[in-house]
């Protein structure tokens, strides 16, 4: 109970902080060291968790990505292309609503780690007509960006099914549920009141399907190195950005602005705070605690099945940590009992629930920073559709797995 407690100020403290626009970056190390503190870890202990954190091979890989996703897009932008792949998707889907959605929803079929960014600047291009807030935007870019967590081989997806020994198949099936409930909460919320945008509106055709795809060839080789051939996120753009300028002939001057504005020093101390906060948080053994009080407090299980997951992706900001740490205490607990399958779903459904409200969620800050929303407003839409799809779960729960 005590290191509840303690968990709740941390998360209550940043996230007061983070609503008083003080930097994330700030209140996120102000986070950090007070879970230091309430954990009784030496103060040495915790700067050296942040200098490993900082320091560690993946997280300098990704903020590299993160430079090279941001100057790829700032190149297509500066030259032209992203214009044309926004009059590309125009002509096909002929509607900017749909079209805002798409993006971030193509680009979630690929787990890539902070891939809400990868999609943003193209969400930014296509929402100016619609003339949306930034926390709209925040929220369209990064829900629809996470539809198929729930269906599809991510990491967090993998190690369920590996832990319940379930096919790929079967546990996507019994989850399908969860992404329609994902796909038609995101469109309620995040296209109430918008009205369908007529402007440049054309016959559909091939040419412009095939053209459509030119310009989002080198985004394809980026994104095929990347997956495909398992090139780190950081060489795989690199490689495409400097093909990019030797093939298109890019002007040094275009490649000049595409750099500067792809440099935001509050940016990449988000992403440093974030891998510093994950690192102390480990430090402090304070999830398994948390896990272990919540499985023993005599709480129905359908409640269990929902807290302890959800806890732990919301203090984590991780897919993978609510499976990973939470299922191996579930799985013990409801094993014998008729309606397994039924809370190892709504498991996981909270868990995925909790990571998409984490303040700590990488996606979540980075596209917030990106699009300079306020937060609050960011959880003002997403409320609503986490809890449609904690729903959903509920309903599997209770009428389809007994």
């Amino acid at each position: 109970m005590t290191e509840f407690v303690k968990i709740g100020i941390v998360f209550v403290i940043t996230l007061f902080l983070t609503f008083k626009r003080v930097a994330l970056w700030i209140s996120l190390l102000v986070g950090t060291f007070l879970l230091g503190i309430l954990f009784h870890l030496s103060l040495q202990t915790i700067l050296l968790d942040l200098l490993n954190a900082t320091l560690d091979q993946r997280t300098l890989l990704l903020v590299g990505a993160l430079f090279v996703v941001l100057l790829f897009s700032n190149l297509l932008k500066e030259t032209g292309r992203m214009n044309a792949i926004l009059q590309g998707f125009r002509s096909v889907f002929r509607d900017l609503r749909i079209v805002i959605a798409v993006i971030p929803a193509i680009i979630g079929f690929m787990p890539i780690v902070g891939g809400a960014l990868v999609s943003a600047p193209m969400v930014v291009e296509a929402s100016d007509e619609l003339k949306l807030s930034p926390e709209r935007r925040t929220f369209i870019n990064y829900w629809f960006r996470h539809l198929w967590e729930y269906i599809l081989p991510y990491p967090a997806f993998m190690l369920a099914i590996t832990m319940l020994g379930l096919s790929v198949r079967t546990f996507a099936w019994f989850n399908f549920p969860l992404s329609l409930a994902a796909i038609f909460s995101g469109i309620f919320v995040g296209f109430w009141g918008i009205s369908k945008s007529h402007e440049g509106e054309g016959p559909s055709n091939t040419s412009s399907g095939w053209t459509l795809f030119l310009n989002l060839f080198p985004l394809v080789v980026a994104l095929t190195l990347a997956l495909a051939f398992k090139v780190e996120l950081f060489y795989a753009f690199g490689l495409t950005i400097l093909a990019m300028i030797i093939l298109y002939r890019v002007e040094s001057r275009l490649v000049f602005q595409a750099f500067r504005s792809s440099l935001s020093p509050d940016f990449f101390l988000t992403v440093f705070a974030v891998m510093g906060f994950k690192k102390v948080l480990e430090s402090s053994n304070a999830i398994p605690a948390i896990s272990t009080f919540l499985s023993s407090s005599g709480i129905p299980f359908w409640l269990i099945a929902i807290l302890i997951p959800f806890a732990v992706g919301v203090i984590s900001g991780m897919t993978v940590a609510p499976i990973g740490i939470s299922f191996p205490i579930l799985i013990p607990l409801f094993q014998k009992d008729p309606n397994f399958q039924g809370y190892m779903v709504l498991a996981f459904a909270s868990g995925i629930g909790g990571d998409l409200l984490s303040p700590f969620h990488l996606c979540l800050v980075l596209t917030k920073d990106y699009f300079r929303a306020d937060l609050k407003g960011v959880y003002r839409l997403l409320w609503f559709p986490v809890a449609c799809i904690l729903f959903v779960g509920m309903l599997m729960t209770f009428f389809l797995h007994r």
